[in-house]
């Protein structure tokens, strides 16, 4: 994972929480993929927060869906440790192509973590959306 807290270091000395961090996303997203992002999310702990979903992009899917795969993403993230302890190393970010969207996840703690989706109808370099959101991260 990108940076291995116990849930203890969730909020710092900032108080930010993921969701804090999320808000703080959309223009240096925007700066990385432009036009093409679709929308930004935060599970943290069985919570989750979407501080900005595009309304064309997103429009497929209902807030109950939203709220699902961020279901999803967070019981997924909780058996990461398994995939790091197999490669001995971290695991810094899962990126999932569908036909139209492409979402990045970059788990900061085994119940916590960011997901950016993209539209998948221009090129995004993965590394640069995965570095600007550690980046947020690490400011935080």
């Amino acid at each position: 994972m990108a940076n291995n807290h116990s849930s203890s270091d969730q909020q710092t000395a900032n108080n930010q929480s993921i969701s804090d961090v999320a808000r703080k996303l959309e223009s240096p997203l925007t700066d990385t993929v432009g036009e093409s992002l679709v929308g930004i999310a935060a599970y943290e702990n069985g919570e989750y927060s979407v501080p900005y979903r595009e309304s064309d992009g997103s429009a497929q899917y209902t807030t109950a869906d939203v709220t699902a795969i961020l279901e999803n993403v967070q019981l997924e993230s909780i058996g990461i440790r398994a995939y790091e302890d197999h490669h001995g190393q971290s695991l810094r970010a899962t990126t999932r192509v569908y036909e139209d969207v492409v979402t990045v996840v970059v788990p900061v703690t085994e119940t916590t973590g960011l997901v950016v989706a993209l539209r998948n109808d221009a090129e995004h370099d993965p590394y640069e959306v995965i570095q600007t959101v550690e980046d947020a991260i690490s400011e935080r």
